[in-house]
């Protein structure tokens, strides 16, 4: 009988293992606030509305880690459809998950943390995808010793 629950428990660890999402599969958005680690761009305003603004940040640590960060603030009186895709020039990259953002809403698409070492300028670039129009924040580099 135990053999048996082992066997059911172990076939439900490997149908988990399979079905989980692979590194650098598409990333939900999540509630973002900047402080000090932070060294992020200016808003760019997206083409299809003047009240969706983005940026790209990169995040790093005193441990030398660091990650890229797309950054979406919804001033409409609408929810919108975000998604995208956020890309660095030292591996932290990550396709964006198509979501709603509601009215008000501030949101990051965090890009995996990796190890950057004496690394201290960082380029980050990404794609916001509004309501089916895609705009870009082209490489914004980033000084941080």
């Amino acid at each position: 009988m135990r053999v048996r629950a082992l066997g059911a428990v172990a076939a439900a660890v490997g149908v988990l293992a399979l079905t989980a999402a692979p590194v650098g599969a598409a990333q939900n958005w999540q509630t973002v606030s900047t402080n000090s680690t932070w060294h992020c761009s200016a808003y760019k305003t997206h083409k299809v509305s003047d009240n969706v603004k983005f940026k790209v940040c990169a995040v790093v640590n005193g441990s030398r880690y660091a990650q890229a960060v797309l950054v979406v603030q919804n001033a409409a009186s609408v929810a919108v459809s975000i998604g995208g895709a956020v890309s660095s020039n030292f591996g932290s990259n990550v396709d964006c998950a198509s979501s709603t953002l509601n009215p008000g809403f501030t949101r990051g698409c965090l890009a995996p943390t990796k190890y950057v070492g004496n690394e201290s300028i960082f380029t980050v670039a990404a794609r916001l995808r509004l309501n089916g129009v895609d705009d870009w924040y082209y490489d914004t580099e980033f000084y941080a010793p």
